[in-house]
């Protein structure tokens, strides 16, 4: 081995390789180092790891991840968990992922300027959709992108917060004007998604920041998801790739409300919005990838009018698209009227659709499935369908969050249902998420069932809160 290939070895062992060290061509692509400094004054702006794709497209397609470290960390710290996800999700074809170093032990506000730059210098390196724009920080940078992406929405579709300090959400971002709770221009359909991760066993940044921050967005009327992990400490909850993969998605689905499209995009949506609903599935096809991947509001319309195709293949190839990207409620009330459709084969993704939906707390697709599921006089396959489905909404829930709890409740009622299908498929759902099954047997009669049920039911109320009262975590 060369003395530059061990170099190479060591460099890539330590989390990237400095760019001067790759024969690349610009824009350069792979994992590597480098320092972004001022074009006139050679100044240093921000010293960075980046993860970018060999082949870029031609047009502003990638979606771009920002990362941000913890207190003492640096540039590596959140990259390389960012870099790791989107390797095992099979997506990071699709993303330049970049972390910075902050100016001292950990971010502050005097970093903001520096960091509008460098993002601006790498939107304009690389091909990236400024609608596919989103940040993801730990601990001290888990706190500096609920601050930052809190006063720049205009820039990101999504924050994802791990175990992030204390940020005022009860205020407005300055410049910026009230959102009505609900209605027309809601945060929920027009405003910055969010994703938080803590564990409540946290001894250096208390659980409660999360907890308050979900509460004062929540009040305003955003859209977000919340993992609490019990018993997991500040640095624990890096150690569940699922919520990590979860995050990725999410991010993954979201588009820019507020950032219109590309005269050409909105060209293209005009010309496919009304060939999709009527054309056959081998033309559609190509046209749904494309809707696919403009995503959001501006797609919404196309999506539906292909849901609409009276082809089953083009409805599922649609449906499809759903699991992927979002849309916003008007996909997934289209999704809700594919449970009566002729097709069992189209019900069926349609579920699937709904149940990304419904993980990523559209409050319609959990209604649906739980309605569907509590149906006695239902099908009893299509129950165990929405049933399996809800197991799958809960199951990062029930690693200690329990807030979508008519959810939880909902399953735990169904383990007294008249039909044992119904029953199994409902425990199969919760007993992963409890340390103690309370001896429950869904093969069990009714009178045998009934002490455990009432455990099951016990259990609930105390992580979940009472069905009908407030929630157990606030």
């Amino acid at each position: 081995m060369s003395l530059l290939s061990g170099m190479m070895l060591l460099l890539m062992a330590q989390g990237g390789v400095s760019k001067g060290d790759q024969e690349i061509k610009h824009p350069w692509h792979g994992d590597f180092k480098d320092d972004y400094k001022d074009p006139k004054t050679k100044a240093l702006i921000m010293r960075y790891r980046m993860w970018a794709p060999e082949k870029q497209p031609e047009q502003k397609h990638l979606g771009l991840i920002v990362c941000f470290h913890g207190m003492n960390g640096n540039e590596d710290h959140m990259t390389g968990f960012g870099i790791e996800a989107a390797k095992r999700l099979k997506l990071s074809g699709e993303y330049v992922i970049m972390g910075g170093k902050s100016k001292g032990a950990g971010w502050a506000t005097n970093d903001d300027k520096d960091l509008l730059l460098w993002i601006e210098w790498a939107m304009k390196t690389y091909p990236i959709d400024p609608r596919r724009v989103y940040i993801w920080g730990m601990s001290n940078g888990g706190w500096m992108v609920k601050r930052f992406g809190w006063e720049n929405q205009e820039l990101f579709a999504g924050v994802v917060s791990y175990c992030g300090g204390g940020v005022d959400f009860s205020g407005v971002p300055k410049g910026d004007k009230a959102a009505p709770k609900v209605g027309p221009g809601n945060p929920a359909e027009s405003k910055t998604e969010w994703y938080f991760v803590h564990g409540d066993k946290d001894e250096q940044v208390a659980v409660d920041a999360s907890r308050r921050a979900i509460k004062e967005l929540g009040a305003k009327g955003y859209r977000y998801v919340y993992r609490e992990i019990d018993g997991a400490d500040h640095g624990g909850i890096t150690r569940y790739p699922d919520v990590a993969d979860d995050a990725f998605l999410f991010l993954h689905g979201l588009r820019h409300k507020e950032i219109p499209v590309t005269k050409d995009e909105r060209t293209s949506l005009s010309s496919m919005t009304g060939k999709v609903r009527s054309e056959k599935a081998d033309v559609v096809g190509p046209m749904l990838n494309e809707i696919q991947r403009i995503g959001g509001a501006p797609a919404e319309k196309a999506v539906k009018n292909a849901l609409e195709n009276a082809d089953p293949e083009v409805k599922k190839a649609a449906i499809a698209t759903t699991e992927k990207t979002l849309y916003g409620q008007g996909a997934v009330l289209e999704l809700i009227k594919l449970l009566k459709d002729k097709s069992d084969d189209v019900k069926a993704e349609a579920l699937k659709g709904l149940t990304v939906a419904a993980n990523w707390r559209y409050m319609e697709a959990q209604e649906i499935l739980i309605q569907v599921a509590k149906k006695k006089s239902g099908v009893v396959e299509e129950r165990v369908g929405a049933i399996q489905a809800l197991g799958k909404v809960v199951k990062l829930d029930l690693l200690g969050n329990f807030e979508d709890k008519n959810v939880i409740w909902a399953l735990v009622l169904l383990l007294d249902d008249d039909d044992q299908k119904v029953r199994e498929a409902a425990f199969a759902a919760l007993k992963e998420g409890s340390k103690d099954t309370f001896g429950y047997n869904p093969e069990a009669p009714a009178g045998q069932r009934k002490t455990a049920v009432a455990s099951w039911k016990s259990w609930c109320e105390t992580k979940a809160g009472p069905l009908n009262g407030p929630p157990a975590k606030s």
